[in-house]
């Protein structure tokens, strides 16, 4: 099982985990998972120990007998598969309990983890502050963006040109899977939800060395996720402000191509990060 596909399993029915992003939830299924390992060791062990003591060992005596006992025979396959298909049942007893509490935790410890997610998400849904401010913990480091315009602009690159980012998103999945409320997916205005996922979007900076150009265009997919009926005539997705701090994190980024009001003094921050422009 893949990190994703172990992610999908354990996210299925857990309540609000379709407004968050595979990339955060595997991020949290890798903590939780090391967490789960040590639970479960520890009480394997304290419940060894605690049975050792009030059988003064004999109850590990009787199952080594037991076993030594059904292990003779014909060293055939069957034998073999007979003898772990009887051994592990005759654990089951020892190894049940420290299951079920990691069963448990596991789903506490996800609910508890989205919901955290959550709530930052609604905090600051009006300065669309990154939900890195909760992973940044992580082992892995994420891009900070000041900007959304310039943020979908490398959506674009990363996901729908280059397909690094996964999964890529779609408004039309997205809207099945949105509970708070009804979404039009022939909207011609901003859907608020489906920006509000790339704002909390985070983007790995091991990405960062791919994108080598950027090409802003009305008929990109990040934007027909955002606005399906746009006609591209309107200038919402204009990058008209960049951070010189936001494009030093794209080490190879020599050529753009934007859409902007603003093209004049945007240019002198491309120029600044050595960054050839021009306008679309």
């Amino acid at each position: 099982m893949t990190k994703e596909e172990r992610a999908k399993k354990w996210f299925c029915n857990i309540p609000d985990a379709e407004s968050i992003s595979l990339e955060t939830k595997i991020n949290i299924c890798n903590k939780a998972a090391k967490r789960m390992i040590i639970i479960f060791f520890v009480l394997f062990t304290v419940e060894c120990i605690l049975l050792f003591m009030l059988s003064d060992g004999k109850i590990f005596d009787f199952m080594a007998d037991f076993l030594n006992n059904i292990s003779d025979g014909s060293p055939t396959r069957n034998h073999y598969r007979g003898m772990a298909l009887i051994g592990g049942i005759a654990c089951l007893p020892i190894i049940a309990l420290p299951l079920i509490v990691v069963l448990i935790y596991k789903n506490k410890c996800l609910q508890a983890e989205v919901a955290k997610i959550i709530d930052i998400m609604k905090n600051n849904d009006t300065r669309g502050q990154n939900i890195t401010d909760f992973i940044e913990k992580s082992t892995e480091d994420f891009l900070h963006f000041d900007n959304i315009n310039f943020k979908l602009a490398i959506v674009q690159t990363l996901m729908y040109d280059l397909k690094l980012l996964e999964p890529s998103f779609d408004i039309y999945d997205f809207a099945n899977q949105y509970k708070d409320e009804e979404i039009d997916t022939e909207s011609y205005t901003i859907i608020k939800p489906a920006l509000n996922y790339f704002r909390n979007l985070p983007i790995p900076k091991k990405f960062a060395s791919q994108v080598e150009t950027i090409y802003m265009d009305g008929g990109n997919e990040v934007y027909m996720n955002l606005i399906p009926q746009w006609d591209g005539e309107d200038g919402c997705f204009d990058l008209n402000e960049v951070t010189l701090t936001e494009l030093e994190q794209f080490p190879n980024l020599k050529q753009a191509t934007i859409m902007s009001s603003n093209f004049d003094k945007i240019k002198e921050t491309f120029d600044a990060a050595n960054i050839e422009v021009e306008l679309l």
